[in-house]
């Protein structure tokens, strides 16, 4: 996969193809490796052409980062999923799948700091409006000095401070970007690639709002998408319909399985050994789509020289620890999400499930997730429930919100690898490794942890399409790399 390659071609196009129902039992199938977004939808997009093929799942069901987790009524993602897209086909063939059960909501979302709630993305009119003088004094200089510099001598964006802080000011950076960033990454913003700041941040205008505020533009720029649609009965089930769909033509989910190894013969995939329960078994195969972690994958291909090694060890994920929280309460708040940058509290975000679809809790009462990043084997990962609901607690009566006598129960979730991290250097890592993919012609890696690439379940959907596409011959094997693959902020723009 060339990542110097230009941008997608009609190869991009999700408009479905025909079932087919009529297939070869015996022929080598596509195994696919992880029950996600875009594992699942290219097992659905073979499927529905005839091909057979074979999903191996290491979790108890399909959907890898995005299922839904029930217990007592209440209904818990992986995470804050929504679904938004800039593909019209993509979104016709989800409603097609969906029918009734999405709904369309939409996102409010504020960051708690310095006692005040302010509006996320952010806006300048209501930072300037909340903050001190002296603040806002501090603030408008730096962004104004940092502004000037730029335009007289630009600095080049190695680092996610240097990107933030020469469009920002370093007093909004250190507010509301440099202490979030930290916490939630778990190392200084300084060693974070400008890769991720160019992809997640809008920028706020200073002299746009100055305009504003003097009456002289209306309106507010639009910056992130708004208006999503949601499977009302929580994001997984999205997933669980995908999987009856591809079971239904014939396609097999094995789940509690762990892929182990990949056989080349003759410089290709030629069959897939997995450990499920205390067995081990092989498939034969025609194709491999991976997207499994690519340090995972390279591994399992054999392709550990001590440089690859060393580009597969750099390639880090951060870990997401969810605190479930069941309240006997209607509602919590009207956000979406509220995000919380201050160091002393262990979460990054709070949810209320509720807020995407009433029916993410039983009638009059409502639920708060609480997102704490931290890795598998570190204190918090490993704290019993209690005394984490505990301090939890505490920290939301902290942050105003005290809910602490309306805790009818608790549980956690965990995502191992929720998020890859981009620190300097990582792209040179990722390139050498899929450098090693690509010598495997019937190898394709891709999604989130398959291209170590921060992506939205849209993308997922769509990179899983091409993917089935090139096994069979109707699309280009670079078409899965050069998808949204261009700089931007990743969810400016929807047509949902």
């Amino acid at each position: 996969m060339n990542p110097s390659a230009g941008t997608p071609n009609s190869d991009s196009s999700t408009a479905p193809s025909a079932p087919s129902p009529n297939r070869d039992s015996h022929a080598p199938a596509t195994v696919i490796l992880g029950g996600g977004p875009c594992g699942l939808m290219a097992a659905w997009e073979l499927a529905r052409a005839g091909q057979p093929v074979i999903v191996l799942e290491a979790g108890e069901e399909p959907g890898g980062l995005c299922i839904t987790v029930e217990r007592e009524g209440w209904k818990f993602d992986l995470g804050g999923h929504r679904f938004i897209a800039r593909n019209p086909d993509l979104v016709e063939r989800i409603l097609g799948l969906m029918g009734d059960e999405m709904l369309r909501s939409t996102r409010k979302s504020v960051i708690l700091t310095e006692g005040q709630a302010f509006e996320y993305p952010l806006s300048a009119r209501d930072v300037l409006k909340k903050v001190d003088p002296a603040y806002a004094a501090r603030a408008v200089a730096d962004y104004l000095l940092e502004a000037t510099r730029q335009r007289l001598a630009p600095r080049p964006d190695v680092s996610f401070e240097d990107w933030v802080v020469h469009r920002f000011g370093r007093t909004l950076y250190v507010t509301f970007f440099g202490r979030y960033t930290e916490k939630l990454w778990g190392i200084p913003p300084s060693r974070l690639s400008s890769d991720w700041a160019a992809q997640r941040i809008s920028l706020l205008n200073l002299s746009d709002v100055g305009w504003r505020l003097l009456g002289m533009k209306k309106g507010t720029p639009r910056t992130y998408a708004l208006e999503y649609l949601y499977p009302k009965e929580g994001f997984g089930r999205l997933f669980t319909r995908m999987a009856e769909e591809i079971t239904g033509l014939g396609g097999e989910i094995r789940c509690g399985s762990f892929a182990q190894e990949i056989t080349l013969g003759n410089g290709q995939a030629t069959a897939v050994r997995y450990r499920r329960g205390d067995r081990m078994e092989t498939i034969p195969c025609s194709h491999v789509v991976s997207t499994i972690p690519l340090p995972g994958l390279l591994r399992a291909i054999g392709r550990m020289t001590p440089e690859v090694e060393t580009h597969a060890a750099s390639l880090k994920h951060r870990g997401l620890r969810f605190m479930n929280l069941l309240l006997d309460l209607p509602d919590v708040s009207e956000n979406t999400w509220m995000y919380v940058p201050d160091p002393q509290y262990l979460m990054t975000r709070i949810q209320e499930p509720r807020r995407r679809s009433p029916f993410m809790a039983p009638p009059g009462k409502t639920s708060l997730m609480l997102e704490i990043p931290c890795d598998p084997g570190t204190p918090v990962w490993e704290m019993p429930d209690e005394p984490l609901r505990d301090r939890c607690l505490d920290d939301l009566n902290a942050l105003g919100i005290d809910v602490r006598d309306k805790v009818l129960g608790c549980f956690s979730t965990r995502a191992a690898h929720a998020y890859p991290i981009y620190h300097l250097g990582y792209a040179e890592s990722v390139r050498r490794l899929l450098d090693e993919v690509d010598r495997i012609p019937n190898l394709f890696t891709a999604g989130r942890q398959g291209l170590f690439r921060y992506i939205f379940t849209d993308t997922a959907m769509e990179m899983g399409l091409l993917a089935a596409r090139a096994c069979m011959g109707e699309a280009r094997r670079e078409s899965v790399f050069e998808l949204d693959c261009q700089p931007g902020v990743l969810e400016t723009y929807s047509i949902v």
